[in-house]
């Protein structure tokens, strides 16, 4: 596919291709840099858009972490995968979904950037309301799978409690795996 990809069935206009080489080259960046250390004027260097232009698509940088942040976390999130799974009534793909979003995958990249975001929410509200509105998105999904796998009315406070876990120990393993990554093979 050609740089004006289809979006949600349609091509993207010019626009649309010069935020996403914005926000890609933003990413590439904080992913070297952090959020903080990264600058427009690099931004707009990277991704060969004028700084006056690159202000026009968006009000400032926060505005592309903002992008960012709700782009990446969804991606992270998976929640797609899981709400099919639920739709289908397919239990095992629930398992495998669990499984995938605990172990960490060899993204260093993405979980650099993930951590970063994480770190950001702490200190910006706006990615922290990013940040949970998609975590509780799919916490809520969550519980739908593991009423799923475990039903009973007798079970739902179980079921939140493992629903927390899952989600922390997702957070907790990336976060060690960019720290001490596996040994190679």
């Amino acid at each position: 596919m050609d740089q004006r990809e289809l979006c949600c069935g349609a091509p993207l206009n010019k626009a649309e291709l010069r935020r996403r080489q914005v926000t890609e080259a933003a990413r590439k960046l904080f992913i070297a840099n952090g959020f903080h250390a990264t600058v427009i004027a690099q931004i707009a260097k990277e991704s060969g858009v004028a700084v006056g232009q690159l202000y026009r698509d968006f009000a400032a940088k926060e505005d592309i972490v903002a992008a960012i942040v709700n782009t990446d976390c969804r991606a992270f999130m998976a929640a797609d995968p899981l709400r099919l799974a639920i739709e289908e009534g397919a239990e095992e793909k629930v398992r495998e979904w669990i499984r995938q979003f605990v172990v960490p995958d060899d993204d260093e990249d993405g979980g650099r950037l993930f951590a970063e975001i994480v770190a950001e929410a702490a200190r910006n509200e706006r990615v922290a309301a990013i940040f949970c509105e998609i975590n509780d998105d799919v916490r809520a999904l969550m519980l739908e799978a593991l009423d799923m796998l475990a039903p009973g009315d007798d079970l739902a406070e179980r079921r939140a409690a493992m629903a927390d876990t899952i989600l922390t120990m997702s957070l907790g393993l990336m976060h060690h795996h960019l720290i001490r990554p596996p040994a190679p093979p």
